[in-house]
């Protein structure tokens, strides 16, 4: 089940007021010097990620800033001139931020291009992640002449599978989950490729400032969440869209927190969630669009699913497409080393935030329509970090351990996977803070806060 379910499900235990006892009742950490930090062993393998950095991504997945609605996305669809077609997760409704989002729409823009394109006539995909392979898919098997040209040198975008070496399973630098399975056929693809994934219950373990164990954590958290939507319901009523966290001031929401619950909530819901922080996501808006069913975990190769779709497509890679021009009789795509490409139609799949940068320049220049939701529109950051070891030194067994004051969130991958590998999420500003640091500066912040799990005995 998603953590919003999840919150769903203990909403009546919200209203209680639970987190003052459970704060107060928290289980000392059993450290025998002391103090609330125990090393932990040195890892047999670190692996991280700077999706910032990432020239053709340039953050995570999109979100709503203050001042942008979902009627953006939708303008940020609709097709060009008949021509030109924008696909991926920043324009869907229905899914934003997802890979089954970003997979409906690749198919939706290769449905009109159906509909317009002669049958002789030649359709260029920009970009072959999630969205650009899903498009291909559908005009292959519509037997029209299909191009994937990609900036990297591999496929799959912001679905980044790896094998680095000794790793006892695939590490996944991009998407992780199969969000909301009934939404889409995604959980059933991966079957058939013999994929595995399981389900994610998003079973909490939590500790607090002194390094303590949270007893009834999940009441305690959905107390956090109840602030949230506290501040979210006054916003509604306000004349004007104001930020997350100026709601939770303005309302009163914040002060009437119990603190440690509202940070927990807020990092978990928003900044790992959406990749932003409450101060600049929409509180009209910006938790609208969250998932609310059942998720999977991928643990098989999240990959499959992109190669899977581009099997037998011409797809050229270190083809990073700078120009495109619809001025002539047909479209002309061009790389700065002046490589060029004609084609009669194109659906453009690179990311919001690289369309925002003017990474590839349009001749002419898009609709002011186009132009707006661009600019609307935000791009969030969600990093990752994988730490594994020869043999786990923790016992406990939830899924995910959360802390009140700690940069991290992470998932125990023990349990489904029978490896001793930890994933840590870092969100929004923390991540960007982060994004610049050196790998050793950040392999030993994470083992810092392990250090504190560790000696509470976990």
């Amino acid at each position: 089940m998603s953590r919003r379910r999840v919150l769903g499900i203990l909403g009546g235990a919200a209203a209680t007021g639970l987190l003052a006892s459970c704060s107060s009742s928290s289980s000392p950490a059993p450290a025998g010097d002391g103090t609330t930090s125990r090393p932990v062993p040195a890892p047999a393998g670190f692996v991280r990620t700077r999706w910032a950095a990432d020239p053709w991504a340039l953050g995570a997945y999109s979100y709503l800033p203050v001042g942008a609605t979902p009627a953006r996305r939708e303008a940020l669809g609709a097709p060009v001139d008949g021509w030109l077609h924008l696909a991926g997760e920043a324009v869907s409704t229905a899914a934003p931020a997802t890979v089954h989002g970003a997979r409906a729409s690749g198919r939706a823009a290769a449905e009109a291009v159906r509909e317009a394109i002669d049958d002789n006539g030649t359709v260029v995909v920009v970009g072959a992640g999630a969205a650009g392979a899903a498009a291909a898919r559908v005009l292959a098997d519509a037997g029209i002449e299909v191009v994937v040209v990609e900036a990297r040198d591999r496929t799959g975008g912001r679905i980044g599978t790896t094998a680095p070496e000794g790793w006892p399973i695939p590490v996944e630098m991009g998407a992780s989950f199969v969000h909301d399975v009934a939404a889409s056929d995604s959980a059933d693809r991966l079957a058939d490729l013999d994929v595995g994934a399981e389900p994610f219950t998003y079973a909490t373990a939590y500790r607090d400032a002194d390094g303590g164990r949270i007893d009834d954590g999940d009441a305690a958290y959905a107390t956090g969440y109840a602030a949230i939507e506290e501040a979210v319901a006054w916003a509604e009523e306000a004349d004007a869209d104001v930020s997350l966290a100026v709601a939770l001031d303005r309302s009163g929401a914040a002060a009437r927190a119990d603190e440690a619950a509202l940070a927990l909530a807020a990092r978990s819901e928003v900044e790992v969630e959406l990749g932003v922080d409450p101060g600049h996501l929409s509180a009209w808006w910006g938790l609208d669009e969250g998932s609310t069913g059942d998720d999977l975990i991928v643990l098989g190769g999240y990959g499959a699913l992109v190669d899977a779709d581009l099997d037998g497509v011409d797809v050229r890679l270190d083809w990073p497409v700078t120009a495109i021009d619809l001025t002539g009789d047909r479209i002309v795509l061009a790389t700065d080393d002046g490589r060029t490409l004609a084609a009669d139609q194109v659906v453009v799949t690179v990311p919001l935030a690289v369309l925002a940068a003017d990474v590839v320049t349009f001749t002419p220049t898009l609709p002011a329509a186009h132009r707006e939701a661009i600019a609307a529109l935000g791009t969030g950051l969600l990093d990752k970090v994988w730490l594994r070891w020869d043999e786990a030194w923790w016992g406990e067994e939830a899924e995910v351990w959360s802390s009140v004051d700690g940069p991290f969130e992470w998932c125990n991958l023990l349990p489904a996977t029978g490896e001793p590998v930890l994933l840590a999420f870092l969100g929004g500003a923390t991540a960007r803070r982060w994004s610049s640091r050196p790998d050793d500066d950040l392999r030993a912040a994470a083992l810092a806060d392990l250090a504190r799990f560790h000696a509470a005995g976990w």
